[in-house]
């Protein structure tokens, strides 16, 4: 009896630290790919996403704070296509900090641009304590993208885009 309990919670307690959670990835052609991340230890974690042609794309994402987010994400998508707004709460504690808290805590909100040539997407836009995040996937037939990803941590939603070492751009919402 006491034997099946702890082969229960066990079960259990693996199936939990295994969560991932779906994503998407579309291009400007209008082709959508699914995806899903995890998250791992010291503020980083794991993304994957079925890319065009079949393609695996797997990869690591880690945290950074706001303004090495902004200047990796202008300088790769030119000038203009970020806007950010309120206090940088990226440096401080986690990122879920205010997920619990009162509800005085200090809000951010990101903007990314309408993306031009992704047709039927709008501008898009995350509030609350965001967390931001860098990664690079990398492809079983060589296809390495840049990618940068914006969420609220009231929420768990954001948006991101990447971008190919061909040029090739998408957009990717969780």
């Amino acid at each position: 009896m006491y034997f099946s309990g702890a082969i229960s919670t066990l079960i259990l307690a693996l199936i939990l630290s295994a969560c991932s959670y779906p994503m998407t990835m579309s291009s400007a052609d209008g082709d959508k790919f699914a995806g899903r991340y995890r998250f791992g230890r010291e503020d980083s974690g794991v993304m994957q996403i079925h890319g065009p042609e079949n393609e695996v794309l797997v990869g690591r994402f880690i945290r950074v704070d706001r303004t090495v987010f902004t200047e990796g994400y202008e300088k790769t998508f030119g000038r203009g296509t970020i806007e950010t707004d309120g206090p940088d709460l990226s440096r401080y504690g986690s990122a879920f900090g205010g997920l619990l808290g009162s509800s005085s805590v200090s809000h951010e909100t990101a903007y990314t641009d309408a993306l031009a040539g992704f047709a039927g997407q709008p501008a898009k836009a995350v509030s609350g304590p965001l967390f931001y995040w860098m990664a690079s996937l990398q492809g079983d037939r060589r296809v390495v993208l840049g990618c940068y990803l914006i969420g609220s941590s009231y929420t768990g939603n954001g948006f991101g885009r990447c971008k190919s070492q061909s040029g090739r751009e998408f957009r990717v919402d969780f």
